[in-house]
This record gives structure tokens, sequence and C-alpha cells, in this order.
């Protein structure tokens, strides 16, 4: 991080402690452990928008079974080219 601006975030006692506890274990930085909880906040928020895109398809019989079709082409398609 050298180089980049800092800054300080207040948080309570509690928090602190336990972001220290989880950089001693893991043998990283406090600012570490904080951008690893942010990373597996934003893949936990991007597989629910994606289950929610999922909810939407299944409601519209029609559009389900639009996407379905697709899927079942793509997962039969050939992984190579049969003249390779």
């Amino acid at each position: 991080m050298h180089g980049m601006a800092m800054t300080t975030v207040k948080v309570t006692v509690e928090l602190r402690d336990r972001i220290a506890f989880r950089a001693r274990n893991r043998r990283l930085s406090q600012a570490a452990v904080i951008a690893l909880a942010l990373e597996a906040l934003d893949r936990r928020d991007f597989w629910v928008s994606v289950q929610k895109g999922y909810d939407g398809l299944r409601v519209d019989g029609e559009a389900w079974a639009d996407y379905t079709r697709e899927r079942d082409a793509w997962l039969a398609a050939p992984l190579v080219s049969p003249n390779q």
C-alpha cells in the first residue's frame, strides 16, 4: 500500500478486535481483511442478483422455456470441432 492515500475509519472496539483477530490469524494486514470481506460481499451480491434474474425468468413461462432451450443447446454442443 505504499504511495496510496490512507484514511481512518471509525469502528466499534468490538469490530476493531474482530478485524485484528482475523488479521493475526491469517497473517494479513487489517486493511487486507477488510478488502477480503468486501470482496466476499460483492460476490454474494452478484450471485443474489443472478438468482433474482433466474427467478424473474421462471415467472414468465415463455422466457423460461427460451432460456432452458438455449442453455440445453450450449450444454449439448461439442467441445471441439468434429474435423479436429
